[in-house]
């Protein structure tokens, strides 16, 4: 039996974080602020605190890629100080720009610094295959678990099981942070995330994960998480997430198709997911059928189902690049891009629709609009200059995942590959950099570029 060491103890609090990453249907604890849900946010914040109790804590300050991190988040800082006289004016659903920036700066801190660091720290020192086995295990189990109460809910929403709420869906009141429900109105599947475009967030950060099983393992049952993930993005109902999956998959075919035995490999999963497909249409091709027809038209304006969604989304996303062209240079300053958005939401979104009336406009709901768009976000807030550094920050990423595709770290680059081409869809339509799994990512590669330091030493 190992000893108990702070480090093996760190990397428990991560492993069990990265299991429960999905899990977040319970009410939370309101002073984490956004992190409030996220119950894999304790366990990698207790990682940080006892990692805290080490010897030394290494921090990659070598590394381009977190230099330009470091950059970008010293930049969001100067913009912020260049339009200090606005924030000083500003206000906004009882928040003044002062105290907005601190709670907005303070979150990109944890979630750019403090967390990659918390999993260098907690990675640093153990092997890079077991480790890749480890996470990706874990993530395994977590995914299986998330299928079940998905299986569940779909047989309650899609096909009126009503009897297996009470019997078996309620069951998961007892599991940890986790909420038993279902959605009768809209009848979309969440699972045990609150949401579903949250699930379909979940699923895009682990699909490279998932999708590695294909060339690393030799038996039969390597396709099912691929199957598995491609599932549940179809059924979620997150359009987005489903398009940044099918991607995903797309690119992971044709790095895989390269080698005469990946070829052999996809041609499986191919026939496979043909197979599974057929069955499926066959047993519940109404259904399949009516579901594919509603996602087709789900980007109308003028539909009864999605116009509402759509026209805030859209609305929000134009008020926003409308900022930014009155602030090219340095936005508005970070996290303060809605105190001057909210004057420039165009009538066409805001007619007829509760949300602005009762939450985007409402100054007595002091929650903030979401952006739904990194990008726009970036470029509304730190200005061209910000937007610059952010790309030349992915742009990096994935030049090492294209120099590191054909060494000996050629799983993990796959992994992270898929994992970043999902992020940067995923950003598409949601604004936050909490993405957990792209902070893994990024410290996966620090360690690797550290290995590969030291062994050439």
């Amino acid at each position: 039996m190992k000893k108990l060491t702070i480090p093996i103890l760190g990397l428990q609090l991560i492993i069990l974080g990265v299991f429960f990453l999905p899990f977040n249907s319970w009410e939370g604890i309101p002073y984490l602020g956004e992190y409030y849900r996220d119950s894999c946010f304790l366990f990698f914040i207790s990682a940080f605190t006892i990692l805290l109790f080490k010897k030394r804590i290494d921090v990659p300050y070598k590394n381009l890629i977190f230099q330009l991190l470091l950059f970008f988040i010293l930049w969001a800082l100067i913009a912020t100080f260049l339009n200090s006289y606005n924030i000083s004016e500003y206000f906004f659903k009882k928040t003044t720009g002062l105290s907005r920036f601190i709670n907005q700066f303070g979150s990109l801190l944890i979630a750019a610094v403090i967390l990659p660091i918390t999993f260098f720290n907690g990675f640093k020192g153990f092997n890079l295959n077991s480790l890749l086995i480890l996470i990706r295990k874990s993530i395994l189990i977590s995914l299986i678990v998330v299928s079940f109460y998905a299986f569940i809910e779909i047989l309650i929403v899609k096909f009126d099981v009503i009897g297996l709420k009470k019997t078996v869906l309620n069951l998961f009141d007892y599991f940890p942070f986790t909420e038993a429900k279902t959605d009768m109105r809209l009848r979309r599947i969440s699972s045990v995330t609150f949401e579903p475009p949250a699930l379909g967030t979940y699923l895009i950060s682990i699909a490279g994960w998932m999708f590695s099983y294909i060339i690393t393992e030799n038996r039969k049952q390597k396709y099912i998480p691929t199957i598995i993930v491609l599932f549940l993005g179809f059924i979620s109902g997150s359009r987005a997430a489903f398009f940044a999956i099918s991607v995903q998959l797309l690119i992971a075919v044709l790095i895989l198709i390269k080698g005469s035995q990946s070829k052999r490999n996809v041609y499986k999963a191919a026939l496979i997911t043909f197979v599974t497909g057929g069955i499926l249409l066959g047993t519940f091709n109404k259904q399949i059928f009516d579901y594919v027809k509603q996602e087709i038209t789900s980007f109308k304006l003028n539909d009864s189902t999605h116009a509402l969604s759509n026209k805030s989304r859209f609305g929000i996303q134009q008020a926003m690049f409308e900022v930014f062209l009155d602030n090219p240079i340095s936005g508005t300053g970070y996290g303060l891009q809605a105190f001057e958005s909210w004057k420039k939401y165009p009538g066409w979104a805001k007619n007829n629709n509760w949300e602005f009336r009762l939450k985007y406009l409402n100054q007595n709901d002091k929650r903030f609009p979401p952006g739904y768009n990194m990008y726009l976000r970036i470029l509304s807030e730190t200005g061209i200059i910000g937007m610059f550094v952010f790309g030349l920050f992915l742009l990096q990423i994935f030049l090492w995942c294209y120099n590191n595709l054909k060494n000996e770290h050629r799983t993990y680059s796959f992994i992270i590959l898929i994992s970043m081409i999902g992020f940067t869809l995923n950003w598409l339509k949601m604004d936050s950099f909490r993405i957990y799994f792209f902070w893994i990512c990024l410290a996966l590669i620090f360690l690797i570029d550290q290995s590969k330091v030291l062994k050439n030493e």
